[in-house]
């Protein structure tokens, strides 16, 4: 007869360690999604706002241009925190990786499990990071396109004509 052999399974336990940077690019992350909302919320209430002026005809010229100024300020804030975020996003992923090889170098036996699931979780963060900036670069060219066609729409109703000059800046001055 055979004997009775027990096979024991041991998991392999990683130990979970996020780093106080990473928390801290989260905490960004947080403030950069509600900052965004906020910036695109207030946008299109100041479009609406001057929407309804011009129906009461209570639109100045001089209002416009300070709108238009406005607008861009906000679009021109959350483009340039998408490229904040890009570059934070990378300089996260550079430091987890610094992490991960420092403690696979000091480590006695380095396992090629606990190196791709510590590698895999440096990735996490940088992940998050582009898929915000991407989102933020995409609401900026969303509402830079809204603002446009409220520009010419605007200038239509008013009687104003509009002149592209091939010479002249982007909507970005």
């Amino acid at each position: 007869m055979q004997e009775e052999q027990t096979v024991s399974f041991e998991a392999v336990g990683f130990e979970v360690h996020v780093p106080w940077f990473v928390n801290l690019f989260l905490l960004y992350l947080l403030y950069v999604l509600l900052r965004t909302i906020a910036q695109a919320v207030w946008l299109v209430w100041d479009l609406r706002k001057t929407a309804r002026a011009q129906k009461r005809e209570a639109f100045i010229e001089s209002d416009a241009e300070t709108l238009w100024e406005t607008c861009r300020a906000r679009i021109r804030s959350i483009r340039n925190f998408s490229h904040l975020t890009f570059l934070l996003a990378l300089l996260v992923l550079s430091w987890n990786a610094t992490d991960v090889l420092a403690g696979i170098s000091t480590a006695k036996a380095a396992s090629l499990p606990s190196m791709a699931e510590r590698l895999a979780q440096a990735l996490v963060p940088f992940t998050m990071g582009i898929v915000f900036s991407s989102g933020q670069f995409c609401c900026a060219m969303l509402l830079e396109s809204f603002v446009r066609r409220r520009k010419q729409l605007l200038a239509r109703k008013s009687g104003q004509t509009i002149t592209v000059d091939p010479k002249a800046k982007s909507f970005w001055g």
